[in-house]
């Protein structure tokens, strides 16, 4: 298991690398070969066209899940019958979504209400249309490239998807050297969909000729029943836009466009953290729909407490770096241009800290679609969060967003979904939460104080001085976090894996 989810993570970092490394590479060669208002209203386009990924409900996350735990026991009807019917779903919302949007671009002066100048009308339209088409008929290829996920493979699912940005960056950089234009850019992107959809399919033919997708066994029954669930996941990604996009725009009424750049600079640094963590909680998706499916609950419980203990160190640890060190990141990053908030990114921090352990304990329920709690209780936190935020904001400035939002999660989801994650695997909750916040508050006044202790006494060089603080604040964390969160059980299971790692059991032959 342990093999399967670093592999897994491995992959889903390495995507966040390419993508990052993508964009250093291309946006300088759509500058060099396309003006910048002509890059502007190319973008402009993919913007318009991405809200299609709304129609995205959800249907996906909850029939993967269904898929994992079909095909742990082995119940291949439930997992044809699954697996048909999502893919149906999806090869039907694309095509008819395609030929509407077809329909309008061609008969809708869309490149006008979008306020293009420079791109001729009917090439705009082309590139709509490409666009869009993209957009849709990723949806169903998401499904198919999930099929090694449903069998324990993230790593392999998200190696396909890294591999087709790696392939539509490169071309991408080839055809601009080579003087093409939108259409082309664009067509790039279906060509990417078409290859690895090829791909995959032939692979699994190959592999495993059982689960080859088809749509022979979808049933309007299954589809009902994945509704619930997907609306949940629908819930999620509402909750998260009323939090964070409301916030901006609250920001931008009310102070401006430098206050907006201030936040999204501090949001971006925290991003990363919160990426970070979404990737190790993503790779263990998988096993934990394996885990509950096959009643492995000792397992589970394990597994949960483990997962949790590890997060929360690594996250109180670079916060307690970012705390100190984070101004100054910031000035370097942008070279002086944004004036950081120290303030603002502390409560930023703190908003973090205390959002982990609930998100990484509600990776069970959403990984086994048992995620009422969380999505009801993420929507209302949201909602209350971004009421504090609009009541605030005239008074506080950016800081209310972190205050506003951590009150609401305060309020709707530190005690009800960690307790609703424990009664769904067996975990006395009361020992789980005791335990847990105890040691969360040691923790964080160790990695605080070893943080504040080299941001004084090391003066520098600067970048040996992020990476000292980094590396001794995670070595604090680890270190309390294995004492005061894990049982002496879990350390027991632990350690016989850990000492080859660390050479110990080298030393004690010697």
């Amino acid at each position: 298991m342990l093999r399967r989810v670093l592999t897994a993570a491995n992959a889903i970092f390495s995507g966040y690398v390419i993508a990052r490394v993508g964009s250093l590479v291309l946006v300088p060669l759509f500058l060099r070969y396309w003006s910048a208002s002509l890059y502007g209203e190319y973008l402009a386009m993919f913007a318009v066209v991405s809200y299609l990924t709304s129609l995205n409900i959800g249907v996906q996350s909850a029939a993967v899940n269904r898929l994992t735990q079909a095909y742990a026991t082995g119940d291949f009807d439930e997992y044809r019958s699954v697996q048909h019917t999502a893919l149906a779903f999806y090869v039907t919302l694309a095509a008819a979504a395609t030929v509407l949007i077809a329909a309008l671009a061609w008969l809708l002066p869309i490149p006008q209400w979008i306020g293009l100048r420079l791109t001729k009308p009917t090439t705009a339209t082309l590139v709509i249309i490409l666009l869009a088409s993209y957009v849709l008929w990723s949806m169903p290829i998401r499904l198919i490239s999930s099929t090694y996920q449903t069998l324990g493979n993230l790593g392999r699912s998200q190696w396909i998807a890294n591999a087709q940005q790696i392939f539509v960056a490169f071309l991408s950089a080839l055809v601009l050297i080579l003087g093409g234009g939108m259409p082309a850019i664009a067509f790039l992107q279906m060509l990417s969909v078409g290859l690895t959809v090829s791909f995959v399919l032939l692979d699994v033919r190959r592999r495993f000729p059982a689960l080859f997708p088809s749509f022979r066994g979808a049933k309007p029954s299954v589809l009902k029943e994945l509704a619930r669930p997907s609306i949940l996941f629908a819930l999620l990604i509402v909750g998260n836009l009323i939090a964070y996009e409301g916030s901006i725009l609250l920001i931008s009424a009310a102070m401006g466009g430098l206050a907006v750049a201030v936040f999204s600079v501090s949001k971006s640094i925290i991003d990363v953290i919160r990426q970070g963590l979404y990737g190790i909680s993503l790779s263990l998706c998988p096993d934990f729909a394996r885990m509950e499916a096959l009643g492995e609950f000792e397992k589970l419980r394990k597994v949960h407490r483990m997962t949790v203990a590890a997060t929360c160190a690594i996250t109180l640890a670079f916060a307690a770096s970012v705390w100190y060190e984070g101004p100054q990141i910031i000035a370097v990053w942008t070279r002086g241009r944004i004036e950081p908030d120290g303030m603002l990114l502390r409560l930023l921090l703190v908003l973090i800290a205390f959002q982990t352990p609930w998100a990484t304990s509600s990776t069970v329920a959403t990984a086994t679609n048992r995620h009422k709690v969380q999505a009801i209780g993420y929507l209302f936190a949201a909602t209350v969060g971004i009421g504090l935020v609009a009541a605030l904001v005239h008074r506080l400035g950016t800081w209310a967003v972190p205050v506003g939002l951590t009150l609401g999660e305060a309020v709707c989801c530190y005690h009800f979904v960690i307790k609703a994650t424990c009664q769904m695997i067996g975990e006395s909750y009361a020992a789980f939460a005791l335990r847990f916040w105890l040691g969360f508050a040691v923790v964080a006044a160790a990695v605080l104080a070893v943080g504040w202790i080299i941001h004084n006494l090391m003066p520098g060089p600067m970048l040996v001085r992020w990476a000292g603080m980094g590396l001794f604040t995670l070595a604090v964390a680890t270190a309390c976090g294995w004492m005061l969160w894990l049982t002496p059980e879990d350390r027991a299971l632990l350690l016989p894996r850990l000492r080859p790692a660390l050479g110990l059991s080298s030393a004690k032959a010697a």
